[in-house]
């Protein structure tokens, strides 16, 4: 038994030996972790690919997904049917049961909360176009969603109906299933794309479930100054509004005073708007101030709150309907989908203004487009 000691640890350190080089070839345990976005590598079709006439559609992500997870987070436009979905690690195919129609521009939308297994999301919606034609839609519209506080509305849902001849589009919009959609990015910010040249009905939703769908009992709704709005638009503007917002804040000018005036400050700035009146608003968080803006000889709108209460405030501006001079406490008309009224026009400072005592805060200039 002596004698065969050596040999023993001869063998010993000889196993070990090998079973640490086998171990160099693996990635070590323990290591930083992947917090790399879920992203798609590769599409078929290409994006933007043209006579396209393959019978399904093929992704390959950077991380693992589930057939259910990529089910929960696909819409194709124009609908496509009921169709099969394979997922095998990172590679999926989407095939419908009937073949695609000829001649047109199909748009595949990915929900940007669809997730891996460990949780990693897409940082934007991801969206593929492909034609079976020979040319591939170029329509666009752009513009930006916020909430009635004026922060972006990370969770809006922007849908596109196609204006159809009055006595076909007399019912609600939201009874239609819209002819595009996209979710916008974080920033609020969103643009419709590969749209049919034409003209729309465009109505944000605040998708609170992300659903991709429009909750009238929980969900809030915006529309912009323009009812129809021709493709190839920008700069749209949409605030979220509905029974989820606080509409009973009274707004009134600011014509008593709260002290002497070495407890108030001024604000003041100009406007860069079309109309025949301009309604300037000084919300804080307790109270909101609003005055009528006076035009010059160059068409620019100059307004002024001579008396203030100190603190942080949200300054807005927006152009009344109609020719008769407005009070100052009139608040901004959102508009309506039955019957469908665009909301009037509006814009906003885009920081937080800070009011000090005895200090006048000047420059805060308001800028309010419809569209271009």
């Amino acid at each position: 038994m002596q004698s065969s000691s050596p040999i023993m640890k001869v063998f010993l350190i000889l196993l070990l030996w090998l079973a640490s080089g086998c171990a160099s070839d693996r990635p070590p345990s323990g290591g930083p972790l992947d917090t790399t976005p879920l992203q798609v590598i590769f599409s078929d079709p290409a994006p933007s690919a043209v006579n396209v006439s393959a019978e399904s559609i093929q992704l390959t992500f950077n991380h693992e997904i589930t057939g259910r997870q990529l089910l929960n987070a696909l819409v194709i436009s124009p609908p496509i049917g009921d169709c099969d979905i394979t997922v095998d690690g990172k590679k999926a195919i989407i095939k419908g049961f009937k073949p695609l129609e000829p001649g047109k521009t199909y748009i595949l939308t990915l929900d940007k909360k669809l997730s891996d297994h460990s949780g990693h999301t897409l940082q934007a919606p991801y969206t593929l176009a492909f034609s079976t034609g020979a040319v591939i839609n170029r329509g666009t519209i752009s513009g930006k969603v916020i909430n009635a506080d004026y922060s972006p509305a990370t969770n809006a849902l922007i849908l596109a109906f196609t204006e159809l001849p009055e006595h076909v589009g007399a019912r609600n919009l939201l009874q239609r299933e819209p002819d595009y959609f996209i979710q916008a990015e974080p920033s609020g910010l969103f643009s419709l794309r590969h749209m049919a040249a034409g003209s729309y009905r465009i109505v944000a939703v605040n998708d609170r479930n992300n659903d991709l769908r429009y909750n009238t009992a929980t969900e809030e709704i915006g529309l912009c100054s323009r009812a129809i709005v021709p493709s190839g638009s920008s700069d749209l503007l949409f605030m979220l509004s509905g029974k989820h917002n606080d509409t009973a804040r009274f707004l009134s000018r600011p014509a008593v005073k709260t002290g002497s005036l070495t407890e108030t400050g001024a604000l003041s700035g100009k406007c860069f708007a079309s109309g025949q009146y301009v309604v300037v608003e000084a919300s804080s968080l307790t109270a909101s101030y609003s005055t009528i803006a006076v035009r010059d000889r160059n068409e620019t709108w100059h307004y002024s709150f001579p008396e203030l209460p100190p603190g942080s405030y949200t300054v807005s501006a927006f152009v009344p309907s109609g020719t008769k001079k407005p009070e100052p406490q009139r608040q901004r008309n959102h508009g309506s989908l039955e019957p469908f009224q665009a909301a009037e026009p509006f814009g906003y400072y885009p920081e937080k203004v800070t009011v000090r005592p005895r200090w006048t805060t000047e420059h805060i200039d308001i800028r309010i487009i419809t569209s271009r």
